[in-house]
């Protein structure tokens, strides 16, 4: 197989960039909510102080945050180094993202709004002036395009973040009202893709596996942005189909919440350039 063949078995979760903003600024405060508890902090840390370390990063170096979010990573990252840059497509994220900079004493990070699909690097002067790029947990990266262009903004070492298997008490749920194909979807990852691109390219991406597991309340709303979201991404869902996803999620539902476990297995991807 060619890189061309993972290209095509990549599936791009949000095509439609108006509607992935539109679903981003939507989920903003829940997310946010979410990744601002304490457990969350305390992974995050460790595994920012490592990746600090793997990609030698000091007090002079720079970092670039793809799809930022609310700005979770940037602002573990920004005691262990210079400058750190985040950006996001969403501008309710980035607004949450300078308000949680504020509130965390972090004068050396800035955020802006970007869409990495169509972002020039050359003019903004980013070509190959990042120590690391991060991207966590992202749909910005989403093709061969875009991992290219991650990897040309870098002048030390990438990193990419993701979840390679999730076992989700609700979702799981829901894939049972679908003809849903584990194998397909497991395929269309970006981990999987992006790991054979850079193969092929002549990297050599080492691979970190963490297992976390965490509890959430979720709203009704939120629930459904987020489900019916994920799986018309990957097949298409006649209107039927998400009626009886949204008379499943009512059926879980407990005063306007929805209680949600959740098993995840993280691979951490790491190469130098």
């Amino acid at each position: 197989m060619n890189i061309e063949s993972f290209d095509q078995l990549w599936v791009d979760y949000q095509p439609d960039r108006k509607d992935a903003q539109e679903f981003w600024n939507k989920r903003a405060p829940s997310f946010n909510k979410r990744i601002r508890r304490k457990t969350a902090d305390e992974h995050r840390q460790r595994l920012m102080e490592h990746l600090a370390r793997k990609a030698g990063l000091d007090h002079n170096s720079a970092v670039l945050d793809i799809g930022c979010g609310p700005g979770a990573q940037s602002l573990e990252m920004a005691p262990l180094v210079g400058r750190v840059e985040g950006f996001d497509l969403a501008p309710r994220m980035i607004d949450l993202a300078k308000g949680n900079a504020i509130e965390d004493n972090c004068p050396n990070v800035s955020f802006r709004v970007l869409d990495w699909q169509t972002a020039d690097i050359d003019n903004m002067g980013w070509r190959r002036q990042f120590d690391l790029v991060l991207a966590s947990r992202t749909p910005a990266i989403n093709n061969r395009a875009t991992l290219e262009k991650m990897i040309a903004a870098s002048s030390r070492a990438c990193c990419m973040i993701t979840h390679v298997e999730m076992r989700h008490s609700v979702r799981d749920q829901l894939k049972s009202l679908l003809d849903w194909d584990e194998q397909k979807a497991r395929i269309a990852r970006s981990f999987f893709c992006a790991f054979n691109m850079l193969f092929l390219m002549g990297f050599y991406p080492e691979v970190e596996y963490f297992d976390r597991a965490w509890e959430s309340e979720t709203t009704f709303e939120d629930a459904e942005l987020m489900h019916l979201n994920y799986f018309s991404s990957m097949m298409t869902v006649s209107d039927s189909l998400k009626a009886e996803m949204r008379k499943k999620l009512a059926s879980l539902c407990r005063n306007g919440i929805i209680q949600e476990k959740v098993e995840s297995k993280l691979a951490v991807m790491f190469w130098k350039i």
